[in-house]
């Protein structure tokens, strides 16, 4: 929430608190403006502290954690407790005020003597004030009640408002995440030194130029529109993956030491699309393929309709002292994809040593459109 939202909520609760203070002020303006000012503070602050409490300590550790029998003990307790403190305040507001007045009207001229007649409804400050006295009580009672019960309804408006905000906010950092991936589908390098192999090969009429336009066609048809669902068939990653792999076999010249072992059930499989393509690329990309001898990369994969196992393992090539502890690129991506697709459904397991690295994916799958 930002500090002007802030704000303009303090400025609404402010203006509701002076209402409420100058409707009760006018409520008991009949009887006496300075009394009922009195009186109006009085319920104005028992008011308002039924409702601190409850928006500090009632309603987050009650009512919020599912405890709505302690919920309606405690505020039933409060409000009693409440009413019966602004009564008995009220009670001696009224009594020093009519005290005072009656003493104050009093003069000389107007002491009636002993012998004089008293007229029959010659009570009128007497009823006035116990008229107040009985009213006072449940006055305090609705009130604070009511008080009470228009503070959990605003609470429990501001908590839904909350949630909303962190929900879009969730919801903004994935349509970025989700940009952010599209961006990085492809390796610009990778790219460019396909359209240069592709150059090559053409340049010295190898009869695979032809077939590698059309693998590089459909790899960018896969990125292009296959990555805007939200699942995909797993036979489309799968033959993206396998095109990646041929280019990185066209790039050393088919010198490298490269599997792929798949093991896939013939049900059909959804899965998030281009989700395990930053860790064929990041085995690559380290693995030190056609830069040392004694460089591997080993990818295995095994799905059914319930759950998918990919593990990668691969050799590390020698870097310098200061760039040993670079992350892989994406990784981290992936890591976030993970968490808003399969929340509480997978587990990635990265063991590294000296001289290689091993991961290991599994997540439990959703039948499509679930």
């Amino acid at each position: 929430m930002s500090i002007s939202d802030i704000w303009k909520r303090n400025i609404v609760e402010t203006s509701v608190w002076i209402a409420v203070f100058s409707l009760l002020t006018f409520s008991n303006i009949s009887y006496d403006l300075f009394l009922s000012l009195k009186l109006a503070a009085l319920l104005t602050a028992g008011m308002f502290v039924v409702t601190l409490v409850n928006r500090v300590f009632l309603f987050p550790y009650f009512l919020m954690k599912n405890r709505m029998i302690l919920f309606i003990l405690l505020a039933s307790i409060l409000i009693a407790s409440f009413t019966f403190i602004v009564y008995h305040f009220e009670d001696a507001v009224i009594s020093s005020h009519y005290t005072e007045t009656v003493f104050e009207d009093n003069a000389l001229l107007d002491i009636r003597l002993p012998s004089e007649s008293r007229a029959f409804f010659d009570d009128e400050e007497e009823s006035t004030e116990a008229r107040l006295f009985l009213s006072s009580k449940w006055k305090a009672l609705i009130l604070l009640a009511g008080a009470m019960m228009v503070s959990v309804m605003f609470q429990y408006r501001k908590h839904t408002e909350e949630i909303e905000e962190q929900r879009t906010s969730i919801l903004q950092e994935k349509v970025q995440l989700e940009l952010n991936f599209l961006r990085s589908q492809i390796n610009p390098h990778f790219l460019f030194n396909a359209l240069n192999n592709i150059y090559s090969m053409v340049y010295t009429g190898d009869k695979n130029a032809a077939d590698s336009v059309l693998t590089l066609s459909e790899m960018l048809r896969y990125v292009t529109y296959g990555s805007k669902e939200k699942q995909i068939p797993l036979s489309g990653e799968i033959n993206y993956l396998e095109n990646y792999i041929e280019f990185q076999r066209y790039s050393h010249e088919n010198d490298i030491d490269v599997t792929f072992v798949k093991e896939i059930s013939p049900e059909e499989i959804f899965i998030a699309p281009m989700l395990l393509q930053p860790f064929v690329e990041n085995a690559f990309k380290y693995s030190g393929i056609g830069l040392e001898s004694n460089a591997y990369v080993r990818f295995h994969l095994k799905a059914n309709a319930h759950e998918l196992l990919f593990t990668v393992e691969n050799s590390k090539r020698v870097v310098k002292r200061e760039q040993k502890h670079i992350k892989g690129i994406g990784i981290e991506n992936v890591k976030k994809r993970l968490d808003l697709m399969y929340s509480g459904k997978y587990s990635l397991d990265i063991d590294e040593t000296d001289n290689n690295y091993n991961l290991k994916l599994t997540i439990k799958l959703d039948q499509y459109g679930e």
